[in-house]
């Protein structure tokens, strides 16, 4: 009878004890499955990206070189020649550092590269000398800051793929040939684009699509007016 009654508890004792790893278990694992597909990015992710931009060639204006007329040879200032300037289009290569202050709002801040040539043709010279063009290639910075308002709402793909708005502003330095010489201005751009990230993880890669619009005010400009340039870029992205 007491043996009877001690493999009784023992069995018991065993139940109990598979229940409660059991009952442990579950939560672990429903735990391991949120975790695995949870919503991100979210405040407090960071994403790495970089690529390529493009940006189209625009007219930079037209300038005159002029000197003060000699008494009596008329009015006005007497013009000597005339320069009209174009930046042609160019490749670049950005890098951006952008940090999730929630699921739906980042900021950034960005670096970009290239290299247009810009082309000045003179004309109308007082000697008549013949038209001639002329043409130097610039280096040209953009140091940006921008804030990402991220549309959830119209995600797609599982939340894999999500639009968003973005607008900021910049400063701008164009660097000559040979760096003798630099014209530096400012921006503004608004615009908007598509993440689109890959796995299931904490840690993810994806691809990244901008178009925006730059409103440029200085640099290599022959006039001081603003312009408007469309900017496209694509970028591989990494979210941790």
């Amino acid at each position: 009878m007491i043996a009877a009654a001690r493999l009784i508890a023992a069995r018991s004792c065993f139940i109990a004890l598979a229940s409660t790893v059991a009952w442990c278990g579950v939560p672990a694992s429903a735990n391991a499955q949120v975790y695995i597909g949870r919503d991100i990015p979210r405040g407090g992710n960071v994403e790495l990206s970089g690529g390529g931009v493009w940006s189209p060639g625009y007219d930079l204006g037209t300038a005159q070189a002029e000197e003060t007329r000699n008494p009596g040879s008329g009015t006005g200032p007497f013009v000597l020649f005339q320069s009209d300037s174009r930046t042609e289009s160019a490749p670049g290569l950005q890098g951006k550092f952008g940090v999730y202050l929630a699921r739906s709002v980042s900021v950034e801040a960005g670096v970009l590269v290239s290299r247009p040539d810009v082309s000045t043709r003179l004309t109308g010279d007082a000697e008549s000398a013949p038209e001639i063009t002329a043409t130097e290639m610039l280096t040209r910075f953009v140091v940006d800051g921008s804030v990402l308002f991220h549309l959830t709402g119209a995600s797609f793909a599982g939340g894999r793929g999500i639009p968003f708005l973005l607008g900021g502003a910049g400063y701008l330095r164009d660097l000559h040939e040979k760096n003798e010489v630099a014209d530096t201005g400012h921006e503004f751009h608004f615009g908007g684009g598509l993440h689109y990230w890959f796995g299931e993880g904490k840690h993810r890669v994806g691809v990244r699509a901008d178009f925006s619009i730059s409103r440029r005010n200085g640099g290599a400009d022959a006039i001081d007016t603003t312009r408007t340039v469309p900017t496209i870029a694509g970028s591989v992205a990494y979210l941790f």
